[in-house]
């Protein structure tokens, strides 16, 4: 059980909630409640905040800094599925189901956390019976989002995988910025960093992007978009 939250701190807890993309379409009072079962831990650059297989007992939220959740490969080599910045959510389908993590879980940069524990979370969950629908909706939402994903890597180009994750990483930021290196966005869309800087210079050229090192900079999304396919039948059915 997490001890007593003064309330200027939990108001705060909450209204960081509340930008929390993953919680979109709950209530004012749900992010009181959520905020009521957090704590607040802070984070290092390249820590392993979990691994695959390890036991789910919390789901966490970026306050602030980068995330990049992993799988690692049989033969050593690991695949990028996301990387995610703040007021975005991880860990949360181990922390429903009960059982292990499905990927790695490691701080790409300095930051701090939010952390709901699964115990907590479980128990005003069944206290409020339209909290959990809300939150059945949002997992839903979770899951589309990664049949899309699986759809890009299995089915389309190079060029549709980064225009997706370009457009995907801009929506959140200011101006339209990316600040990625060519290196993590070639371990997300699964290509050599080669071929990811040889696409950039083009798009750069054709005036779609601008280009700085470690930053990418979004001039025409509409010439981005038709690079990306419309999305086909959900695998998730």
């Amino acid at each position: 059980m997490i001890g007593e939250v003064k309330d200027g701190v939990l108001s705060e807890r909450a209204r960081l909630l509340s930008k929390t993309p993953f919680f979109k379409g709950l209530h004012a009072r749900d992010f009181e409640a959520l905020a009521s079962q957090t704590h607040e831990r802070p984070m290092r650059a390249g820590e392993v905040l979990f691994r695959r297989d390890d036991p789910g007992a919390s789901m966490l939220a970026i306050i602030a800094g980068e995330v990049r959740i992993v799988l690692p490969g049989a033969d050593g080599r690991d695949q990028v599925i996301k990387l995610l910045r703040s007021g975005e959510v991880f860990g949360e389908i181990a922390l429903f189901d009960g059982h292990p993590r499905t990927a790695d879980a490691i701080a790409e940069t300095n930051g701090r956390l939010l952390v709901v524990g699964r115990r907590d979370l479980l128990r005003l969950l069944k206290e409020d019976d339209g909290l959990a629908l809300r939150i059945i909706v949002l997992l839903c939402d979770r899951l589309r989002s990664t049949d899309r994903f699986l759809e890009l890597m299995l089915f389309h180009d190079t060029s549709a995988r980064l225009a997706s994750v370009i457009l995907d990483l801009s929506n959140v930021r200011p101006g339209r910025r990316v600040d990625i290196t060519q290196r993590a966005l070639g371990e997300i869309v699964g290509a050599a960093r080669e071929t990811v800087n040889k696409k950039l210079r083009e798009w750069q050229e054709e005036g779609t992007i601008s280009l700085e090192p470690g930053r990418i900079t979004v001039l025409d999304p509409a010439s981005l978009e038709r690079h990306v396919p419309h999305a086909g039948a959900a695998l998730a059915v």
